[in-house]
């Protein structure tokens, strides 16, 4: 049987390329290959994919993988974070995934990573450059990204000691 992180970043591949969004595809691989499905966090990373709301920053892949992270070991109640736990894994775990992603893109910007696979940079807020980003298949390259967001973190947090469900 395919290992955990093998299977997250299969789906994330498969989900990216067929409904895009890689914040919400990457978190939704991650859930579902944990069991840890929870509807409102994958509402509330909507607006995270192409860099945040479009603009080309922060990678959506990566900020999907982050949000699962937080989802396994972050706060569960209001608490200080010099004294919180659960604070204090999250961000341990969080900081491995992020310095491991870089590494493997050489970036963590949505529009640095577009330069590095695709050799320019897509506005995804002009109508124009979104259908070509869509036309050259640059679109579903993306999944790749996404894919490998998912493996990172799967295997940071099975590193982590977290028994999935």
């Amino acid at each position: 049987m395919e290992d955990l992180p093998a299977r997250a970043a299969r789906l994330a591949r498969i989900l990216g390329e067929e409904f895009h969004g890689c914040a919400q595809m990457t978190l939704k691989a991650l859930q579902e290959c944990f069991g840890l499905v929870d509807v409102e966090v994958f509402r509330a990373a909507s607006p995270l994919s192409g860099g945040i709301a479009r603009s080309g920053q922060t990678c959506g892949s990566l900020l999907g993988a982050l949000l699962f992270v937080g989802l396994v070991f972050g706060r569960r109640r209001l608490e200080r974070t010099d004294v919180s736990e659960d604070y204090r894994k999250a961000m341990e775990v969080a900081e491995k995934v992020y310095d491991e992603f870089e590494g493997a893109f050489g970036t963590t910007l949505c529009r640095s990573i577009h330069e590095r696979l695709f050799g320019r940079v897509y506005d995804l807020r002009d109508p124009r450059d979104v259908e070509e980003f869509i036309r050259s298949g640059a679109w579903n390259r993306c999944a790749e990204v996404m894919s490998k967001a998912a493996e990172i973190a799967a295997r940071k947090i099975l590193e982590a000691g977290y028994e999935p469900r």
